[in-house]
C-alpha cells in the first residue's frame, strides 16, 4: 500500500526498514534524517560495523524506546528501525546509471527482517499493542540514490513479506 507522508513521522508505523550501505556513515538521503531523529539506528549500524556485521545481505536493528508502551519521544509509534545492507559502497550519487543496490543482498536482508518480525513470545511483548506491527519502507528505496529499479525493489519487498500478517506500507515522501 502506497501512502503519502514523512516516513519517520507517520503515527501508525511501528517498524521501518531502509536500505543502508556497509560503510556506516548515514551521511545522506533518508539515512541522514534517521541519524538525526533516531540516533539509535546509527548506533546499531556502527556497533554492527565494529563487530564485522555490516556485510551485504544482513541487517542491524535498533530498538526505539516507547513511552507508556505506545509512543516514542517524537509522539510516534515507531519502535524499531532495520538497517538493511543491500547497497555497495558507491558514494557518487551523481552517476544514476551506476547501480549500487545489490538485489540479492537487499532481498536477503528483507527476508531476514521479515523472519525477525515473525511472531514470537519476544514479539508479543515488544508489540503488545499490536501483534503484527505496521511495517514501512521508503518509496524508491534502493532506487533513487541506490540506482536500482523501483519495480524490482518493490517486488523484493512483496516477496519477502508474502504471508506477513501485518500491514506493509510504502511511504511516498512529502516534505
Amino acid at each position: 500500500v502506497l501512502i503519502d507522508g514523512v516516513i519517520l513521522r507517520v503515527p501508525v508505523i511501528q517498524v521501518m526498514g531502509h536500505q543502508a550501505n556497509w560503510h556506516y556513515t548515514f551521511g545522506s538521503g533518508i539515512a541522514k534524517t534517521i541519524k538525526e531523529l533516531y540516533p539509535e539506528a546509527y548506533a546499531a549500524d556502527t556497533a554492527s560495523a565494529k563487530a564485522g556485521g555490516n556485510v551485504l545481505g544482513v541487517y542491524s536493528r535498533a530498538e526505539i524506546e516507547l513511552i507508556n508502551g505506545v509512543k516514542n519521544r517524537h509522539g510516534m509509534s515507531l519502535c524499531r528501525i532495520y538497517n538493511l545492507y543491500g547497497q555497495n559502497l558507491g558514494t557518487d550519487y551523481s552517476k544514476r546509471w551506476d547501480r549500487k543496490t545489490d538485489y540479492e543482498a537487499l532481498y536477503s536482508a528483507l527476508e531476514g527482517m521479515a523472519f525477525d518480525l515473525t511472531e514470537t513470545e519476544e514479539q508479543r511483548m515488544m508489540f503488545d499493542f499490536c501483534r503484527e506491527p505496521v511495517v514501512a519502507f521508503p518509496h524508491l528505496m534502493g532506487s533513487h540514490r541506490g540506482g536500482g529499479s523501483w519495480d524490482i525493489v518493490e517486488r523484493l519487498i512483496e516477496v519477502a513479506f508474502d504471508g506477513y500478517k501485518g500491514k506493509v506500507l510504502i511511504v511516498h515522501f512529502i516534505s
